[in-house]
Order: structure tokens, then C-alpha cells, then sequence
């Protein structure tokens, strides 16, 4: 039995998708349903059900998923302790991180340690943060940054960077005229732009609300946008007020464009990297977090 096989195969278990692991693995849907095929040939037995458009895993499919992890958690162990013989740091990664970190925080972290390490292969998926602790938890993802608490006891969470967190408002809107102070009550009395369900953004500040003794019900909701560009753009063009990362706005500030009002009690949140209790650490995996460490230190 190769291998490649068995890699396929454990892509599929995974995604429980035959396209979505076909998109994964860079092949074909065909070439992916063969491997496939040809694995439950070898065990001479079936490893999925297919019905109603949805795929499961049979109870034996089950039983090689939780050997093909053990296997290739066993190769990347392997690789790993002979490259720290022989010096050698290399090999690949795959981080996921949620939009605001990698649309603001990822590119120069990951740029500067690629200009020290070419070696290092590293690939990056975005979600929102409940999509990447998903990730992390699936094994599809070596490490997750997410913007938001996480409680989960299978997972290592490690606070980078602390976040400010600050209403934003179109120049001439009246709570700029007020004062550059909002009390959480103030919040509730204009439109409001939010962030989609399951965004990290938009749990911190229905906790923060709701510390306050806001209902977060109370809020006057009149979108929900997926990406802090597209919050910042319904802003910018005066359809409400927001809550947003004073770091994802310093062009807009510069330009005049949106104003930056302090929130009272000041609301902060923290940027975390999320990762597997039981993985076992490759060099590579350490490398990058020592080098993230001292990077998120020196902001």
C-alpha cells in the first residue's frame, strides 16, 4: 500500500469531501475518488458511505483515518529529529489565521521570517476565528492566530499581543461632534455595522456589551459585513458606527477618512496562536513561534 494512498485518502476523511480534498491536494476529483478506490480494493472492504450527497466515514474508515494520523504524525516526528542532527530547519507549514490578523498583523510577521528562513515552506488559510479553532482541532491547520478567547482544553493557547478595540465614525457623524469619548449605552442609539456570525471581532464586543449591562439585542444592526474592509467602507460611506481594531485603520485615520473615538471603559482583546495539546512540535513549528514571540514583543 503506498502512501500516496493513504494520503489521499486520509485528505478525504478530513474535508469528508472528495472536490474539497481534490482542491486541497492540487489533483483532480477523479484522480482522488481512484486513490480512493483503490485503498478499499487493498483492505477489500468499503471506507466511506456515499448517500444523499454527503459523505461519512464507515467504522472501518474510521479505524485507518485514526492510523493514517498516527503514521504521518510519526513521519513529520521522523524528519524532524533528523534535521535537528544534521542542523537543518526546513520543511513546511500551514497557518490559518483569522481576517483581521492576516489581512494586518500575518503579512510583515510572515514576510520577515521567509527573508530569514527561504527554506520554510509556509501556506496560510483565513477564516473567521470559530472556522480556524475548527481547523486547528481537524488537524488541517499546523497553527492557528485567532482574535478572540478561546476555551478548549485539547488546545495550547498562547496570548501574542493585545489589541485595542475603538468605535469608528464617519467625520461629520454626531458622535464625533460630541466628543472623542463613547459609553457602551451611546452605542446602541445609531445603526450599528457588525461583523458576521462566528467573527472573533464581533464575540469580544457582545462580551464587552454585555459586561456593561447592555443587550446586545438592544443594537441596531443594519449590516453584517465579513471582512473589516468592507465594515470600514459602510462606515466611511455613513451607514452607522462600529467597533473595529485600531490597527486595521491608520490609513484611513491619515486620510481623514474615519475618526478613531476612544471607548469607556476601554476595550481590548487579545491575539493568540492556537494550537494541538498532543501534536508533536517540529523544529520548523518552533522556530516560527519563538520568532513570532519576539516579533508581537516588539510592537
Amino acid at each position: 500500500m503506498s502512501d500516496r494512498r493513504l494520503k489521499v485518502f486520509q485528505s478525504v476523511a478530513k474535508c469528508l469531501s472528495f472536490t474539497k480534498a481534490a482542491e486541497s491536494l492540487h489533483m483532480t476529483q477523479p484522480a482522488v475518488t481512484f486513490q480512493v478506490r483503490q485503498l478499499e480494493e487493498h483492505f477489500n472492504t468499503r471506507l466511506f458511505d456515499r448517500a444523499h450527497n454527503k459523505v461519512t466515514l464507515t467504522p472501518t474508515g474510521e479505524k485507518v483515518a485514526e492510523f493514517a494520523d498516527k503514521i504521518f504524525g510519526i513521519y513529520a516526528e521522523m524528519e524532524s529529529s533528523v534535521r535537528e542532527l544534521t542542523g537543518e530547519i526546513s520543511g513546511a507549514l500551514t497557518i490559518g489565521a483569522s481576517t483581521t490578523i492576516a489581512e494586518y498583523m500575518l503579512p510583515a510577521l510572515l514576510g520577515e521570517f521567509k527573508t530569514r528562513h527561504p527554506e520554510i515552506s509556509l501556506r496560510l488559510k483565513v477564516s473567521n476565528t470559530e472556522g480556524i479553532v475548527a481547523m486547528v482541532e481537524d488537524n488541517v491547520i499546523d497553527l492557528g492566530v485567532v482574535e478572540a478567547p478561546v476555551a478548549n482544553r485539547n488546545l495550547i493557547v498562547e496570548v501574542c499581543h493585545e489589541d485595542d478595540l475603538v468605535v469608528v465614525a464617519s467625520p461629520d457623524h454626531e458622535l464625533v461632534k460630541r466628543g472623542l469619548m463613547v459609553k457602551p449605552e451611546d452605542i446602541k442609539l445609531y445603526p450599528f455595522v457588525s461583523r458576521e456570525e462566528g467573527s472573533g471581532t464581533r464575540e469580544v464586543i457582545l462580551q464587552y456589551l454585555i459586561q456593561e449591562g447592555i443587550n446586545p439585542h438592544d443594537l441596531d444592526i443594519c449590516l453584517e459585513l465579513g471582512s473589516p474592509e468592507a465594515l470600514k467602507g459602510a462606515v466611511e460611506a455613513g451607514l452607522g458606527i462600529s467597533i473595529i481594531s485600531r490597527s486595521t485603520i491608520s490609513k484611513e485615520l491619515k486620510l481623514n477618512t474615519l475618526v478613531a473615538l476612544q471607548l469607556d471603559p476601554p476595550l481590548s482583546r487579545p491575539f493568540s496562536f492556537v494550537r494541538q495539546r498532543q501534536k508533536f512540535r517540529v523544529t520548523v513549528m518552533e522556530e516560527l513561534l519563538e520568532f513570532a514571540h519576539a516579533y508581537c514583543n516588539r510592537k
